[in-house]
């Protein structure tokens, strides 16, 4: 039987749930990140930025995609990431011309997405050939899963509850 989209999604994003979770075992801020295409993962990412502010998950999992493909053009592949990416990353995503992101809790503070329209801006893509066009977003996947991670910490400032905190 073949693996549904969203049974794949459950897949990754289960997977970077746990990176995030070992991420914060480890000492750092709790997200986690990995690059796929299709059902295959192709790297992965631990938020890394206590010891260096650049190493966000998604970054590291986006440099290690390029090293695993040998190319800056991941056109075709997914970013699965457990927490919506800043700025910076959403940056990178669209530098590194990722056709989709999924992601499972909302930065309404910081998010690339929700804050600023980083991931669906369409002008910076006649930049080329810096930016890729704006990738599909599935924002809020498995929120709830991914919240537990983040109950014992102090980052409250994240998913679609804040405003309740």
């Amino acid at each position: 039987m073949e693996n549904t989209q969203s049974e794949i999604d459950k897949m990754f994003m289960r997977r970077c749930i746990e990176l995030a979770q070992k991420s914060w075992d480890g000492g750092d801020a709790p997200f986690g990140s990995l690059v796929a295409k299709g059902d295959v993962l192709v790297a992965e990412g631990l938020n890394e930025a206590s010891t260096k502010v650049s190493e966000h998950a998604e970054v590291i999992s986006l440099h290690n995609a390029h090293n695993v493909v040998g190319s800056s053009d991941l056109t075709g592949h997914t970013l699965y990431t457990s927490c919506e990416p800043c700025p910076m990353c959403s940056f990178m995503i669209r530098e590194y011309k990722i056709s989709r992101v999924v992601f499972a809790l909302t930065s309404p503070f910081m998010g690339g997405f929700t804050k600023w329209d980083i991931l669906q801006d369409e002008e910076i893509e006649q930049f080329k050939p810096f930016f890729g066009s704006p990738p599909e977003v599935v924002a809020g996947f498995l929120e709830k899963e991914s919240k537990e991670v983040m109950k014992n910490t102090p980052f409250w400032m994240f998913g679609s509850d804040v405003k309740n905190h």
